[in-house]
C-alpha cells in the first residue's frame, strides 16, 4: 500500500512539474532565454543604421521642411543612441533613436532626430521629431 501511495504521489508530481514546466516554457522565447546575455531577437546598431540609411533621402527631406535656410543635411552615423522612454515603470513607455547630424555643412549647425523604435528593434521612420532643432542657423 505503502509502495502505491508513492508511485501515485512521483506521477503527480511529475505530471505537475511537466505541466507548469510547460506553461514557462511557453512564456519564454527560447528554453534558453534566461541564460543568453544577448537579445538576438533585436537587430544590432549597425542593422539599425543600414535601415536608416535606405530612408536617408526621407530623413532629409524631414529636416529640410523644417527651416527654409537649409540647403543640405548630413547625418553622424556613428552618433546613434537608444534607450528606453521613461514613464515612471519599470519597462519604460518603449525604446527610442536618436541621431545627430548637421546642415550646410557646417557643423555647428547642428541638430538631434529623435525616432521611436518599434516591436521589432527598428526604428519608426513615421515618428521622426527634431530633438534639438537646428542650432545657429538664424532667424
Amino acid at each position: 500500500m505503502k509502495h502505491k501511495k508513492l508511485v501515485v504521489g512521483i506521477t503527480i508530481t511529475i505530471l505537475a512539474s511537466g505541466i507548469i514546466g510547460g506553461i514557462l516554457m511557453t512564456q519564454m522565447k527560447t528554453p534558453f532565454d534566461i541564460f543568453l546575455i544577448k537579445d538576438y531577437t533585436k537587430p544590432t546598431k549597425d542593422e539599425q543604421i543600414d535601415y536608416l540609411k535606405k530612408h536617408e533621402q526621407e530623413m532629409i527631406d524631414f529636416v529640410k521642411t523644417q527651416n527654409p535656410k537649409v540647403e543640405s543635411v548630413k547625418f553622424d552615423w556613428d552618433s546613434i543612441q537608444t534607450g528606453v522612454t521613461g514613464n515612471g515603470t519599470l519597462q519604460g513607455a518603449g525604446d527610442y533613436l536618436l541621431l545627430f547630424g548637421y546642415v550646410n555643412n557646417d557643423k555647428d549647425k547642428d541638430f538631434r532626430m529623435d525616432l521611436d523604435v518599434d516591436d521589432t528593434g527598428l526604428p519608426e521612420i513615421s515618428s521622426m521629431t527634431l530633438g534639438q532643432v537646428i542650432q545657429n542657423l538664424g532667424e
